[in-house]
Parts: C-alpha cells; structure tokens; sequence
C-alpha cells in the first residue's frame, strides 16, 4: 500500500500525513543500524506498521486522552498514536536503544508523548484511559505485567493475531472483564483485541 492510499483510508489531514511520512524515514534511517522491525516489512511499512498502528484510534472510549504503550519497539502502535493527535502517549520500553530511538522521533517531531526506558512493573500508575500493546506478550502474561496500571474505566487495545482466541482461554482471571475482537483493517491475518471491565 501506498502512503497516499493509507492516508486516504485513515482520512487524516495533510499536516498529520507529513509527520508519518518524517516518522518513516527515520524510522528506515535507524533501521539500518539497530533492529527496530523485521526487515521484511519494510517494504510494506505503510500497511503493516502505520495503518495497523492507526486503526486503534476509532476504538478509543470517549473523552481519551492517555494512553500507555507496552513494550513500544520501534512506536507501534504508540507513536502512530500520537502522532493521529489529541492524545498523551506514555512509551515503555525497556531497551535503551530502542528508548533512544523513541526520543529521537518525539523530539523530531514535537510530540506529545514520553519514553520511560524501563520494564512495564517498575512504573506507577500512570492512569491512562487506554493501554495498548502489538505483538508483546500472550494475553494472560500481558495482563499480568500492566495490572497496577489498570482502573474500572481503563480500556485494553491489543493488535494480535487470528490465534488470539486461544490466549483468551487463559484469561479465567480477569472474568471480570470483557473482550472483543474486531478485524483488523490491515490484514485478514489480525484482531484489534478490546478488554474492558463489565460495566
């Protein structure tokens, strides 16, 4: 996919299309030097990486305005998110590298959204609305390691694979909470997963 084709599917304006498109040269320049994403999505970044990351938007409750990205890598799905707007975004990551890489982005392009380069159980709680994660950990571990940063109102948005459902049979421990799994716009092959408490 074209940048041009996600910008259309996603209907962002052309300031926001510019600052994805600085974010993807940076994020090819880095490449080169330190791993950031498998190098065979490269040359599909705009539909594996950008437009992935950018659907969770539309899942958003309303009147978000925190977000918590786990195990953030290379920003997906939480610099996208900062980047589409009105959102903080608060990054956890634990490998310098990749910490310093995050940094570089947000400071290039004057986001609003923080890095804290250290494992997701060492942090207080940090109240976001929502917490995202892509590709982190099955879904019962996930749950384990964010469980402080979670309240009654706290929304869980997780990109996972077709295979979730068998990760959700582990889930007897949070029977308090409710998912949904939503298509993923990016591919046939991913589920946009959403955990929230019963109201």
């Amino acid at each position: 996919m074209t940048p041009d084709e996600v910008g259309k599917l996603l209907n962002v304006s052309r300031e926001t299309m510019c600052q994805l498109k600085a974010y993807v040269a940076l994020l090819e320049k880095w490449q080169r030097r330190i791993n950031l994403v498998a190098n065979s999505t490269i040359a599909d970044v705009w539909r594996r990486h950008i437009l992935d990351s950018a659907q969770l938007v539309r899942f958003y409750p309303p009147n978000a305005k925190k977000i918590l990205d786990v195990g953030s890598g290379a920003g997906f799905p939480g610099l996208v998110l900062a980047i589409m707007g009105d959102v903080e975004v608060d990054l956890v990551e634990s490998d310098q590298r990749k910490a310093i890489f995050l940094s570089t982005v947000i400071r290039s392009l004057g986001l609003p959204a923080k890095v804290h380069n250290q494992r997701i159980e060492s942090l207080p709680n940090l109240a976001p609305d929502v917490v995202t994660a892509r590709a982190l950990a099955p879904v019962s571990k996930l749950m384990k390691l964010i469980e402080n940063q979670l309240s009654l109102d706290t929304v869980c948005l997780f990109l996972k694979s077709a295979s979730v459902e068998d990760e959700l049979t582990d889930l007897q421990s949070y029977s308090t909470m409710v998912s949904t799994n939503y298509p993923s716009v990016s591919g046939p092959n991913g589920v946009v997963l959403e955990l929230k408490y019963k109201s």
